[in-house]
């Protein structure tokens, strides 16, 4: 992006010219939606990037270099020195941060920002430097409704699968399009869990069949968006008869099977389980 086209790219340039000595600086730093206290979801940040750039914050979390040089200095100096920097802007500024000397401290800052402003996670520094970033998850259980027939089908592996949660009227709303957990092993065994004359069917991506596995899928956190809805239409096929406006998963990570659970609402109802990614 063009700073001339971006104006938190703009007010970030305009702040370190304003620095006596700093010819350059490279900044760590992350593009990200507000409305108010609450932060965005991703498709809400795409749309703001796409109609309402008012919405849209540079939140930086370290200096990398300045003139070229590496910042050697500690984590925290780096963090302060920054906030001088940018301790006029209005769309760039330093996220929050802590020097934490409890775990207390740590759950309480979780609890603040991730929890109560819905942040996306935390950016967490190591004795030597090493930066992780803490994200929340949870995890609910699925009823496996699609095989991908692409791009391994010819060489009998299944490498994503399409799951989904009974509505009230016991139809299926598809969540999402799971790859993640699925290794090589794995791969075949789905592919034999498909019966042999719904292998030979031409679809171009999907094969879709009566639900037969439920299993257990972790997720960073739900979307809402307009989801495809499946019935039975006789005993072993079904057919998308509606959409819905619906929450579907963000990146998600098959955990494991569940042989104790079943296609019934107490085990994997939409109401009952999807409120816990919303």
């Amino acid at each position: 992006m063009r700073d001339e086209s971006c104006p938190w790219l703009k007010e970030l340039k305009d702040a370190l010219d304003k620095q006596t000595g700093i010819n350059s600086a490279v900044v760590l730093a992350e593009t990200y939606g507000v409305d108010g206290d609450r932060m965005l979801k991703l498709p809400e940040v795409v749309h703001a990037l796409c109609t309402d750039y008012s919405k849209i914050r540079l939140g930086v979390f370290d200096i990398n270099s300045v003139n070229g040089k590496t910042m050697n200095n500690s984590y925290p100096w780096r963090l302060s020195e920054a906030e001088t920097w940018f301790k006029d802007c209005t769309l760039v500024h330093i996220l929050p941060y802590i020097n934490p000397q409890s775990y207390r401290d740590i759950q309480e800052f979780w609890d603040k920002w991730v929890v109560s402003c819905q942040y996306a996670g935390l950016f967490a520094r190591g004795s030597h430097q090493d930066l992780w970033k803490l994200k929340p998850h949870f995890s609910i259980d699925c009823v496996i409704i699609g095989m991908n027939k692409r791009p391994q089908w010819g060489k009998e592996q299944v490498t994503c699968m399409k799951v989904a949660l009974m509505d009230n009227d016991g139809a299926f709303i598809e969540v999402g399009d799971v790859a993640s957990g699925i290794d090589h092993q794995l791969r075949h065994y789905l592919y034999d869990e498909v019966p042999p004359k719904y292998r030979q069917w031409e679809y171009d991506t999907w094969v879709q069949i009566t639900p037969f596995l439920i299993v257990e899928v972790e997720a960073m956190e739900t979307f809402r968006c307009q989801k495809p809805v499946y019935t039975l239409v006789d005993t072993n096929i079904l057919k998308q008869v509606a959409t819905k406006d619906a929450v579907s998963l963000r990146h998600p990570r098959l955990i494991r099977f569940r042989a104790d659970k079943h296609a019934t609402m107490e085990d994997i109802g939409y109401n009952i389980h999807m409120t816990v990614g919303l």
